[in-house]
């Protein structure tokens, strides 16, 4: 019987609610990583989604057929000893290495994403150096994979899927999941099937040790987001604009029309009087759009917000863990704290903001150097340095100063963070773009004015 089939009077509901609040209230303040003593013991996870490319055929490899993701996934299988498969309505969709007795480094989950976006996540670990290792161990077993199959894919790493004219050239994955889901969000905003079907993010997770500690990071990085978005802006190309045309920061334009009430800043967050339960009272007003089983049944929730899913049953922890994936805010609160928005990257420059953000956030005086920078920070502040940046690039004003002067300054106190010269190293990879006022999408714009004067 569906929750919303079950007859549960007034009093059965708002237990059931209370119940299933508590396990949501248990995932930020009950976890295993709160053990973590101080901000040196910090652990982080790369979680990188890129579009598969055919150097042959030069087009984007779709999910089914002879050498299509699904039978590419099952060769990385057998080039990953012991690692758990992940199947979803019949197909193979992942792998994980994390509970697999061979593992040696730091442990990896490969999926996809709707839009049949290859997802490599590595971590969590305190070393930066070794979720980079983890992260080019995987593009050369993507490599080797494919020349299994006859082919030559590798992983193109940009914001968003440069081969489409359309997001509607890009079929969904075969998964009940994505298929609610954009069903769902296609009637929430106009940009929401190019965010699921074509948009290539990074996602970077670290651990909190307690509420202070954990809404000091979320303050921060949520001020800190705009900046990231502009800093990391690595799309070439908008549904087939080119490199020139393409609009500055395209993923946060697409991520501002994709579901306003679950994107961008979550109200109230610079109140001082915000907290972990505020935040889940959001969460609780938002629609899941989907509930799942531990079995991995999926089946929609309609329009009923999560407060009222709560109210119909108890929650398994599948979808206790799910309800915080249906938020997606600039940096979202879970068992980890996860920046959501930063354009796919290289690995080496994907290692490198990694190190930028863990010199921010690696060490107390760290944190205490940037907080002292943006203390003052309000929702409307953050607007209006994205709007700015997406105005004016290196020229915007952002938080009362000039942008490169903040770059500057936010580069020196990572720099000072990090501990370990190889890291140091590892940031300079992103660092010397910023010195030269550019960011990733520049070199597509020098190589596409090359093509056409002939250079």
């Amino acid at each position: 019987m569906q929750p919303d089939q079950m007859n549960i009077s007034g009093n059965d509901a708002h237990s059931e609610y209370e119940l299933n609040h508590a396990m949501l209230m248990s995932v930020l303040t009950e976890r295993e990583n709160s053990i973590m003593a101080d901000a040196g013991e910090r652990t982080f996870t790369i979680s990188i989604e890129r579009v598969l490319y055919d150097h042959t055929t030069r087009t984007m490899v779709r999910f089914d057929g002879q050498s299509g993701i699904e039978a590419m996934l099952g060769e990385l299988v057998s080039l990953y000893p012991g690692c758990v498969e992940e199947w979803h309505d019949g197909h193979l969709m992942g792998l994980s290495t994390a509970a697999s007795k061979h593992l040696v480094g730091c442990p990896m989950i490969v999926e996809l994403g709707p839009g049949g976006q290859v997802i490599c996540k590595v971590g969590p670990s305190q070393s930066v150096v070794e979720m980079l290792d983890a992260l080019q161990g995987f593009d050369r077993a993507v490599h080797v994979a494919s020349r299994n199959l006859g082919c030559d894919y590798a992983l193109l790493s940009e914001g968003y899927n440069s081969f489409v004219d359309t997001p509607l050239d890009v079929p969904l994955v075969p998964r009940t999941k994505w298929t609610l889901m954009s069903a769902y969000l296609s009637q929430t905003g106009r940009y929401a099937r190019d965010a699921m079907r074509c948009a290539c993010a990074m996602h970077l997770s670290l651990d909190f040790s307690s509420e202070r500690d954990g809404l000091a990071i979320y303050r921060l990085g949520t001020a800190l987001t705009p900046l990231l978005m502009f800093l990391t802006d690595n799309v070439r190309s908008f549904r087939g604009s080119g490199a020139r045309r393409c609009p500055n920061m395209t993923r946060a334009i697409i991520w501002e029309e994709v579901d306003p009430k679950r994107c961008g800043i979550v109200p109230g967050t610079f109140d001082s009087a915000f907290s972990f339960d505020r935040y889940v009272e959001w969460l609780e007003g938002l629609s899941p759009i989907l509930a799942t089983t531990e079995d991995d049944e999926v089946s929609s929730t309609g329009k009923r917000t999560l407060r009222q899913v709560m109210e119909a049953g108890p929650f398994s922890t599948s979808q206790t863990l799910h309800a915080f994936d249906i938020a997606l805010p600039f940096v979202r609160l879970g068992e980890s704290i996860e920046f959501l928005q930063i354009d796919a990257l290289r690995p080496r420059m994907a290692a490198s903001i990694c190190a930028f953000v863990k010199g921010l956030f690696c060490d107390a005086r760290s944190v205490d150097a940037v907080w002292s920078m943006l203390s003052f920070v309000k929702e409307s502040d953050v607007q209006d340095a994205l709007f700015e940046l997406r105005l004016r690039g290196w020229n915007a004003p952002v938080y009362g100063q000039r942008v490169t002067d903040l770059v500057a300054k936010l580069v020196g106190i990572s720099r000072a963070g990090l501990q370990d010269p190889t890291e140091r190293r590892l940031l300079d990879e992103m660092t010397e773009l910023w010195d030269f006022s550019m960011v990733p999408r520049d070199a597509f714009i020098h190589q596409e004015v090359k093509a056409n004067r002939g250079w």
